[in-house]
């Protein structure tokens, strides 16, 4: 088992979403698991999903993350079309990447419309398709 920042059951994740190698759109969710919730317990997935904006620090975390991860999406490259990378705080406080996540159905649309990034969401899933044919 892998350990896990003490924080994510209190202060939840941030997920940094990145589209044709720009991050377009962030949110921030709750704790899926808090402290001393029962393991079959049912849980929400994704509680509380606002929009949020990444600090300098997050930035780089997640930049960090995707390049670690063969053909990920790094700045000003488009080699995925999306990739997520999710972030914690470590016990420092300092963000810590949880998890990349190249492929992830849940794309959070509602907050790419909150934001007005939607456009540029559209235009790297089209420009993704049309390398594909």
């Amino acid at each position: 088992m892998r350990p896990s920042a003490r924080g994510i059951g209190t202060a939840g994740e941030r997920a940094l979403q990145f589209f044709g190698g720009h991050l377009p759109n962030a949110g921030r969710e709750g704790a899926v698991v808090a402290s001393g919730t029962p393991c079959d317990q049912r849980k929400t997935a994704h509680p509380g999903l606002t929009p949020w904006t990444a600090s300098p620090a997050e930035l780089d975390v997640a930049q960090r993350v995707l390049a670690a991860v063969p053909g990920a999406s790094v700045p000003g490259t488009s080699e995925l079309p999306h990739a997520r990378v999710d972030l914690v705080d470590g016990d420092d406080g300092q963000p810590r990447g949880r998890e990349p996540e190249p492929v992830e159905p849940p794309l959070f649309l509602s907050l790419f419309l909150r934001t007005g990034a939607m456009p540029r969401v559209v235009d790297a899933i089209i420009r993704a398709v049309a390398a594909v044919r």
